[in-house]
C-alpha cells in the first residue's frame, strides 16, 4: 500500500482551482478496445477515434503547463503522450517512457474477448493475488507492486514544480483508483473503467498526503437500469 494516507471522502476535498500534482491519462482507442478484447501486453496502434482523442488531449493541455510527459512504452501510450508533447505545453518536450507503466500483464487473456465468462475467469486472479496468470503473465500483487511504484514515484518528484502528465491504460488507473478508494480485490480490472480511452484524471494531494482523483475529460456515464428510468 501508499505510504501516504488515503482519502475515501464522497464529495471533492480540493477546489478545481488547486493545482493537480499530476494527470493521468487513458490512451486513445484501438480496435482491440472497440472490439471489447482484453489489451494486456498486446501492441495495436491507436484507430481513427483513438488519433481523434489525441487531438482532444492535446487541446485540453495546451491551455495548461505541465513539467514531463511519462508513457507506458507501448505503442498506444507513446502514441497519445507524443500528441501533449507536441501540442507545445511541456516544460521538458521529451518523452520518457518507462516499462513499470504497463498494464497488468494477462498472457493468455490478451486478445480474448471480455465476456461474462473471460471476466469470471480473470476474477480467481484478482481474488487470489499471489498467483500468476498462465502461461508466462503477472498475478496481481506483482503488477500492483509494480505500478504503485512505478506512479507514486512520477508523483512526489514533479519536474519544476510542475504537474507530471502519465499516458497508461486501463488497468493501472484501476489499480490507482483501488489503492486510494476501495478495499483490496473489489474491482475487476477492465470491468468497471474509470475514463472512456482518451479520458483524463487529474490527481490531487494535500498537506497530509490524501490523495483525490477528479475526472477531466472522458467521464464514464452510468446509464440506469430500465426498470428505473
Amino acid at each position: 500500500m501508499s505510504e501516504f494516507e488515503n482519502s475515501t471522502s464522497a464529495t471533492p476535498i480540493f477546489s478545481p482551482w488547486y493545482p493537480p500534482i499530476a494527470y493521468i491519462v487513458r490512451h486513445g482507442e484501438t480496435d482491440s478496445n472497440a472490439e471489447n478484447l482484453f489489451r494486456g501486453w498486446s501492441n495495436p496502434a491507436l484507430n481513427e477515434d483513438g488519433l481523434r482523442a489525441c487531438q482532444a488531449i492535446a487541446n485540453y493541455f495546451s491551455y495548461e503547463r505541465v513539467g514531463r510527459v511519462i508513457s507506458s512504452d507501448l505503442d498506444r501510450a507513446m502514441q497519445t503522450a507524443q500528441a501533449i508533447i507536441d501540442c507545445g505545453c511541456v516544460a521538458c518536450p521529451y518523452l520518457s517512457t518507462d516499462f513499470n507503466l504497463r498494464p497488468w500483464g494477462i498472457a493468455s487473456f490478451t486478445g480474448k474477448e471480455k465476456t461474462a465468462a473471460n471476466l469470471k475467469k480473470l476474477d480467481y486472479y484478482v481474488r487470489n493475488p499471489d498467483v500468476k496468470v498462465p502461461p508466462d503473465g503477472e498475478s496481481r500483487n506483482d503488477f500492483k507492486n509494480r505500478n504503485r511504484d512505478a506512479i507514486l514515484q512520477y508523483l512526489t518528484v514533479p519536474y519544476e514544480g510542475l504537474p507530471t502528465v502519465i499516458v497508461a491504460h486501463t488497468s493501472n488507473l484501476t489499480d490507482l483508483h483501488e489503492m486510494i478508494y476501495e478495499k483490496e480485490g473489489q474491482i475487476i480490472p477492465g470491468a468497471d473503467d474509470i475514463v472512456e480511452p482518451g479520458g483524463i484524471v487529474a490527481v490531487y494531494m494535500d498537506a497530509t498526503g490524501k490523495m483525490e482523483l477528479q475526472v477531466r475529460m472522458g467521464a464514464i456515464v452510468k446509464e440506469l437500469e430500465p426498470e428505473a428510468s
